[in-house]
């Protein structure tokens, strides 16, 4: 329930705290003139993500208390071509765990709970066979499975409002993937339980605890955490997903159900306020930021690269503090370089990679080492010299394959990549930060070092063959037995049409893609390394199919 104080000097003395607190937060607005030269990276970054007659994105480059860069390109509203602009407020997906991180630490500093605490104290929720903490559920550590991974997280039931007992029911008996504290395992799950604790602990909804103890002191006047629905006046709407070529309007999503994990809308100024006021302001006191900052060992003493709302990452070898986030119709990424004070705020109304990979390319420019370099002509003959089957410590394989367009990167049951030669064995993938160094021994590729942000990984070549699929010629009338909806999970289908002699496949809250065949009922995909088998019954109907990737599913017909 609300905290109600009596009018008077008590109110009075709050309201100037408030002021106070919020003017000590914020960031002096000031804009530093970037070099003519980074301006101009940072134009061709985000030229390569967006374009001005599509969905877009908005981002701010900050380095201490002066903006080196804000821009906005694309539209907010493909139908009226109305354009985004850096005022636009967007939501903001998992970047929202900051802050209930955040309230938790507040209501620790003020006695109100423990980290240390078992989570029954606050909430209802059956007790496991091991103690779960406030702490397992901050640092993903609970082993308390993600509902948002479930069959029953879907766009049918996400668009209607639920509430917290409800979100809480999804999952409360579920059995532990593992015991807390022995694996890091992302779950949105832990932040809608700490929702709840907020709420408990501080006797407020969490909407009013973050409206009046986060976003007001830290001045962010153009944020909300609001669960309603009714939409800010500068939010573009509920955002996009790819169709095709194109993009459609995002399926809608009630924010009832991100709540604590998600649910905050947001501008990439009022961005840059919170981190300034997370890191340098009030809102915590040395010893409480340095729990949140504090990379959590896990209970055999690895790093588990997360703490209290944020990761911990690096761009070109300089720690970082950051989230991203991704919500139907949204992305967003956050990322901090404290040695440097360069803060970086990317938000996109569109759902698509560009936000995560956007982010640290802008801080690697305001830092002086931008990614990757100057691409190269790669000649078809040593194109074909990388080209094979290639395996990872864990027996995980990655195919490099090379066509006129250029050469790919693809990890088993993964996407394709297309890769820029940067010289001397050495590619980045396109749009993206990830490098990939080819390593020789007598002049002949032997392996290669994949290198992401979050990892390393050392892959050596084998001598097997590369797989090969060879689309056949599909005919209209061919394709008809297999048209329908298939179902492989409970919520989760696979949806086949034709257009011509063209066969697609969409699943559940994703993109259509096109199907190839490959054999008579045998299809595959070209996006990902997926493919699947048709059953015909004896008369010739079609009621089941085989899909794998990286497994097998049996899909069964519903419609």
């Amino acid at each position: 329930m609300p905290d109600v104080r009596p009018m008077g000097m008590t109110m009075i003395t709050g309201t100037i705290r408030i002021l106070v607190t919020a003017i000590l937060a914020a960031p002096i607005l000031a804009m530093a003139q970037s070099t003519p030269d980074q301006q101009a990276l940072f134009d061709a970054a985000l030229a390569e993500h967006f374009t001005a007659d599509a969905p877009g994105g908005v981002v701010l480059v900050a380095k201490g208390d002066q903006v080196l860069y804000e821009r906005a390109m694309g539209l907010a509203d493909v139908a009226t071509k109305k354009p985004l602009t850096t005022a636009s407020q967007l939501r903001i997906g998992s970047v929202t765990k900051q802050f209930t991180g955040v309230a938790i630490l507040q209501l620790a500093e003020q006695g109100k709970l423990k980290v240390t605490d078992e989570i029954q104290k606050y909430v209802d929720f059956p007790r496991k066979e091991h103690p779960i903490t406030i702490e397992h559920l901050l640092t993903h550590t609970s082993g308390i499975p993600n509902f948002t991974d479930l069959p029953l997280y879907n766009a049918e039931a996400y668009a209607k409002d639920a509430t917290l007992p409800e979100l809480i029911s999804y999952f409360k008996d579920l059995p532990l993937e593992f015991e807390p504290g022995t694996k890091w395992s992302y779950s949105n799950s832990g932040y809608i339980l700490l929702t709840a604790i907020v709420e408990r602990a501080s006797g407020m909804s969490w909407t009013d605890y973050v409206a009046e103890h986060l976003l007001r002191p830290a001045g962010m006047a153009e944020s909300s955490a609001s669960l309603a629905s009714a939409m800010l006046p500068n939010e573009p709407g509920l955002g996009y997903q790819p169709e095709g070529d194109g993009w459609i309007p995002a399926s809608p999503v009630s924010l009832t159900w991100p709540r604590g994990a998600g649910a905050i809308r947001s501008t990439v100024g009022d961005l840059w306020k919170w981190n300034t006021a997370v890191h340098k302001g009030p809102l915590l006191s040395p010893a409480m930021r340095e729990k949140a900052f504090t990379d959590h060992r896990l209970a055999d003493g690895s790093l588990s690269h997360y703490g209290y709302g944020w990761m911990f990452m690096n761009v070109q070898g300089s720690p970082t503090h950051e989230h991203s986030g991704g919500i139907d119709g949204a992305t967003s990424n956050v990322v901090y370089l404290p040695q440097e004070e360069i803060f970086v705020g990317v938000l996109v109304n569109r759902e698509s990679s560009d936000a995560s990979a956007l982010a640290p390319k802008l801080a690697a420019i305001a830092l002086g080492k931008p990614y990757g370099g100057a691409e190269q002509p790669l000649p078809a003959e040593l194109a074909q010299q990388y080209t094979g089957v290639y395996v990872n410590a864990d027996g995980v394989e990655r195919y490099i394959t090379a066509d006129v367009h250029g050469l790919h990167a693809q990890r088993q049951g993964g996407g394709r990549f297309d890769l820029r030669y940067l010289g001397e064995d050495r590619f980045i993938y396109t749009h993206d930060v990830i490098n990939l160094h080819f390593q020789r021994a007598d002049s002949k590729v032997t392996g290669a070092l994949f290198q992401a942000r979050d990892r390393e990984e050392k892959l050596t070549r084998t001598d097997k063959p590369l797989p090969v699929r060879k689309a056949i010629a599909l005919q209209h009338a061919d394709l008809q037995p297999y048209v329908g909806e298939y179902e492989l999970a409970p919520g989760f289908t696979l949806t086949f049409r034709t257009e011509g002699d063209r066969f697609f496949v969409r699943a559940t809250g994703q993109q259509e893609f096109e199907v190839f065949g490959s054999a008579p009922h045998e299809f595959f995909l070209t996006v990902v390394d997926a493919s699947m088998t048709f059953h015909p019954e004896a008369d010739g109907t079609v009621n089941r199919l085989t899909f794998r990737q990286g497994g097998e599913m049996e899909g069964k017909r519903v419609r």
